[in-house]
């Protein structure tokens, strides 16, 4: 026909033309058939002749009277030629029914509702009643697929074609269908016409086409409630199940494309079609659709280049994506259902993810730009932390779907569900631990791939190491019960031990991996930490141990995580790793740990748990007998950092120092390595006698000490602690260490004997050091007649010693408060040796303008003090000339003055210079010095006056004040007299002394905190 050319003016009268011819053509079939049966009740003999007859008596009088095969029937020939086309044209255009009349005006509908579907989209389609009785009349027929009604002019698949026209143009029209009923009649239709399908069949046979516009318009129908609620209902449910039966047929394309627009509309609204349609199997045959796809027909451009409707795989592809959108339908909403939970067993957690994220809307359907990554990703071979997936597992799910479709043939489509998939799995996943869909192995494998939610599969790994962490511990324990039997289940045990041990440290990684590559994400490991410190405890799974200190010490750079570690009373476990790892790993572990305590060193409770839970024990075990240099560094660094706490720093110190010179604690702070060479080599200087034996005694005894204390805590880790009492000292018992405690006079780590043989050396803590010499030099001052003199005179040495080395330190005397109790000692009578201290002190901080200073203004009752000294020590006149000349040197001196005159200072300096001061070294340069002494005195504008009136009255003076004494004044050798050598001996210290024995010795650096 080629009415779709013509334009139709009057379109809705013309449809009601038609509607009346319909039901005219309808009631004159019906007379007909009456009238039929009325005459095969009488038995009449007449019947019209069918066009098949006319055609048989016209071929065999054509062949009679054929010219070729009869010259002399050329006339009869042509006669029945006419007869002939009389007879057809009379068959076709008589009164009266006709079926091909009939199928002309559906035909004609058919064109109206498909050209013109805009303008007819309001009107309500009027001939349902009779397109469903023309339904209902042909599906009932006997002959329906005898040749006659297969042909091309057949009622049914016009009459289908038709209803799923009317029902595309107005959707509106289902309703009306469903009120007339006509949903049971396509359903009777579609389950005979779907129940005669095969593999020999065609997309253009008669079944073929009734089933795919059946399956359209339950694809319109699907769209309102009312129709869905008939579908639900036992007597039309067969409909689902001829639905997936039809899905058999994949050569079918257009076919299976028309089931899977009917099935989407199904099921996109309506939870109860989606779960009816499971139970029938669809999703086997959805999964089956996925795997005809081929991405490389795309982006190798073939698709452009070619006619579409004639590549057989370009069909395939978009079938496939018909296939995928009514899979997402079919999965859309299915939250825990039996469908959902065996889409990711087929098809990975991954990919039923992506597909649930893709909304099932059918007006988004076409676009399929959505689902091309995911069937690619299906079609390929692929391995990231979310999927593994090649070839092996679709040819295995295949099988199995392949297998499923075959049951549900037979089980007239019933599938069940609670067995459905419940057994499968992968081959190229069995060994594979899965975390929160997540491929632990490949994860590690590409650690810097960005997960979709990380915090989640960083919660799911936490909880799985909680379970298996407990499940392991109990097969050791079940090992250990097992031992005595040596039965073979004790095999089994190992190897499901080894099993989750693997899968322990995967996860363990793995964690550390998540954390390291996402900023902020290890905070969701509060709380957990007793579950990560208590993975330390497995001290025959090294591997575990190591990567569960590798996590922590990535963890330890929040201070959110290192406040809740400090709360969970775990600290004792990494101190158990330091003893419990052996010597092939056991580097790894010191050095992984020992990272970690610097890290958490910060934390002053965390410092506190530390010292509690025998900290210090273990890091000076690994100082002391430590064999990796680098590691040895390592726990001088972390015992530094303890030492620094504000809190608990100063006790640590002093800890220590029961069991190391406090050298070495200095030495830690300033440089560990230095500490550990320090330690290494033997030394006899002013601060540190150290030699092999006090060496070995030390490390012996802390390696003692470390293993009684760590055979108690591993038994009972949390509740066993440490503790030493105050009067500790690791070599208490040992006679060298013994010997030299009784022998030397040690003030603040400082060998006095030593450093008066060594004048020159720098002492670290300078102005420490000076403090507590002073300490015990001013002991001596307040009990003058229990002084010891040898014990007096070193300390009186090494004052005068050190003060010389280091002159600045003079100015740190006034502020200590120790210059009012050195000028008292000039006046002690009790011990004379007080007093030549005192003056010698006096003498050296003479020299310093800050001491002077402030004796002038706080110590006036200084020049009393020599008064009394010039005649208790007569002999160091020398030295007391010399400080008093620096005293009146000041400018503002009124108040020494005014205490010379109150202790006639002047009158007994003049009775010196009358004599011949015979034992005294150098009396001249002591005369010049008291001549010099009293000159500056006049020079007071307040006492000067009186002081000149008291010169001039004796005669002794008289020889002295008309000309200067600079001559007489020498370079000062008292300095070598005091200290028993050289006034300029070579500065030495840590680094710059000289080792006392042959093996060379690494000195301490200075250190000065009082200057710093």
């Amino acid at each position: 026909m080629n009415g779709d050319v013509f334009v139709i003016e009057y379109l809705i009268n013309f449809l009601n033309c038609i509607f009346q011819g319909i039901e005219i053509k309808s009631k004159e079939q019906q007379t007909t058939n009456n009238n039929e049966s009325g005459k095969s009740d009488n038995q009449s003999t007449f019947q019209q002749p069918s066009e098949a007859s006319i055609r048989k008596a016209y071929f065999k009088l054509a062949q009679k009277y054929h010219p070729d095969k009869n010259p002399d029937g050329r006339e009869m020939f042509v006669k029945v030629n006419k007869a002939y086309e009389f007879l057809c044209l009379a068959s076709r255009i008589k009164q009266g029914p006709n079926d091909f009349n009939l199928y002309l005006l559906l035909k004609t509908q058919t064109i109206l509702y498909r050209r013109y579907k805009q303008i007819l989209s309001e009107y309500k389609y009027a001939g349902y009643p009779m397109l469903i009785r023309i339904l209902d009349q042909e599906w009932k027929n006997d002959q329906l697929f005898s040749l006659e009604n297969t042909s091309q002019t057949a009622l049914l698949p016009i009459s289908i074609e038709l209803l799923y026209y009317t029902l595309d143009c107005s959707e509106l029209n289902c309703e009306e269908l469903r009120r007339e009923n006509g949903l049971e009649i396509l359903t009777q239709v579609f389950q005979r016409c779907a129940g005669v399908l095969t593999k020999a069949s065609k997309s253009d046979d008669f079944i073929v086409k009734i089933s795919n516009y059946s399956a359209l318009c339950y694809g319109v129908c699907g769209h309102f409630e009312k129709c869905r609620d008939l579908f639900v209902n036992t007597d039309l449910q067969c409909i689902l199940k001829e639905i997936c039966h039809c899905f058999n047929y994949t050569h079918l394309k257009q076919l299976c494309t028309s089931l899977c627009k009917a099935s989407r509309s199904l099921c996109i609204q309506d939870q109860r079609l989606r779960d009816m349609f499971y139970k029938h199997g669809l999703l086997v045959y959805l999964c089956l659709g996925l795997f005809n796809y081929d991405y490389t027909l795309e982006e190798s451009g073939i698709e452009m280049d070619i006619e579409k409707g004639d590549n057989r795989q370009y069909i395939d592809n978009q079938l496939s994506f018909d296939y995928m959108a009514t899979l997402i339908t079919l999965l859309h909403d299915n939250k825990d259902s039996f469908c959902l939970n065996t889409s990711c067993t087929f098809l990975t957690s991954y990919i039923v993810k992506q597909m649930l994220k893709i909304q099932p809307d059918e007006s988004q359907l076409d676009n399929k730009d959505k689902y091309r990554p995911l069937l690619k990703l299906l079609n390929s071979n692929t391995e990231t932390p979310y999927m593994i997936w090649d070839n092996s597992c679709r040819q295995e799910l295949v099988e199995y779907l392949e297998q499923t479709r075959q049951i549900l043939m037979k089980n007239e489509y019933k599938l069940n569900i609670d067995e459905f998939g419940r057994n499968f799995s992968y081959t190229a996943h069995k060994n594979e631990l899965i975390i929160g869909d997540i491929f632990v192995r490949i994860y590690n494998l590409q650690p810097t791939t960005v997960l979709e939610e990380p915090k989640k599969f960083c919660t799911d790994l936490l909880d799985f190491l909680g379970t298996s962490s407990q499940y392991i511990n109990t097969l050791i324990s079940m090992k250990q019960q097992q031992q005595p039997q040596g039965d073979d289940s004790s095999k089994t045990v190992d190897v499901i031990q080894l099993e989750k041990q693997a899968h322990i440290e995967q996860a363990l990684e793995a964690l550390k991996n998540v954390i390291r590559n996402n900023i902020g994400i290890e905070t969701l490991c509060l709380g957990h930490f007793k579950l990560l410190f208590s993975l330390l405890r497995m001290d025959n799974i090294h591997r575990t141990q190591i990567l569960a200190l590798e996590l922590i010490l990535h963890i330890t750079g929040s201070n959110e995580c290192v406040q809740d570690i400090s709360q969970s009373n775990v600290i004792v476990y990494l101190l158990l790793a330091l003893k419990s790892s052996p010597s092939k790993v056991q580097n790894d572990i010191q050095q992984l740990v020992l990272d970690i305590l610097a890290c958490l060193c910060s934390n002053t409770k965390i410092v506190k748990d530390l010292f509690t839970s025998g900290g210090l024990l273990y890091l000076l075990d690994i100082f002391a007998n430590g064999q990796n240099s680098n590691i040895r560094e390592k726990s001088a660094e972390t015992m530094s950092k303890l030492m620094s706490d504000r809190l608990h720093g100063p006790r640590i110190r002093l800890i220590l120092q029961k069991f190391l010179p406090s050298l070495f604690m200095d030495a830690m702070r300033d440089s560990c390595e230095t500490s550990i060479q320090l330690f290494e080599t033997q030394h006899e200087n002013p601060e540190l006698i150290w030699n092999d034996h006090i060496r070995e005694m030390t490390c012996e005894r802390i390696s003692q000490l470390l293993t009684e204390f760590y055979s108690k805590q591993k038994l009972d880790p949390t509740e066993v602690k440490w503790s030493i009492d105050d009067n500790f000292l690791l070599l208490a018992d040992d006679d060298e260490a013994t010997r030299i405690s009784q022998t030397e006079l040690i003030i603040g780590g400082v060998y006095i004997r030593l450093l008066i043989q060594n004048p020159g050396w720098i002492v670290r803590r300078p102005k420490e050091f000076l403090t507590e010499l002073l300490t015990r030099w001013s002991l001596n001052i307040k009990h003058p007649l229990e002084a010891h003199v040898n014990e007096f005179e070193m300390l009186t040495q090494c004052l005068m010693q050190l003060l010389n080395a280091q002159p600045t330190l003079c100015e740190h005397i006034p502020s200590i408060g120790f210059l009012p109790t050195i000028i008292q000692g000039l006046e002690c009578k009790d011990n004379n040796s007080i007093c030549a201290s005192s003056i010698k002190i006096l003498y050296q901080l003479s020299k310093n303008e800050t001491c002077i200073q402030t004796m002038s203004t706080t110590c006036p009752q200084i020049i009393s003090g020599f008064r009394i000294a010039m005649t208790i020590r007569h002999d160091h006149l020398g030295l007391i000339a010399e400080c008093l000349h620096s005293l009146f040197k000041i400018p503002n001196n009124d108040e020494f003055i005014r205490d010379a005159l109150k202790c006639q200072l002047i009158d007994y300096i003049l009775t010196l210079l009358g004599q011949p001061l015979v034992d005294i070294e150098k009396p001249g340069s002591c005369k010049a010095h008291l001549v010099d002494t009293c000159k500056l005195m006049t020079q007071s504008l307040t006492y000067g006056e009186q002081i000149l009136k008291i010169l001039q009255q004796s005669t002794v003076w008289n020889d002295y004040k008309d000309q200067r004494h600079d001559l007489f004044i020498q370079t000062s050798t008292h300095m070598q007299a005091i200290t028993g050598g050289s006034s300029g001996p070579a500065i030495a210290g840590y680094l710059t002394s000289t080792p006392s024995q042959i093996q060379q010795k690494i000195p301490p650096p200075i250190i000065d905190h009082g200057m710093d």
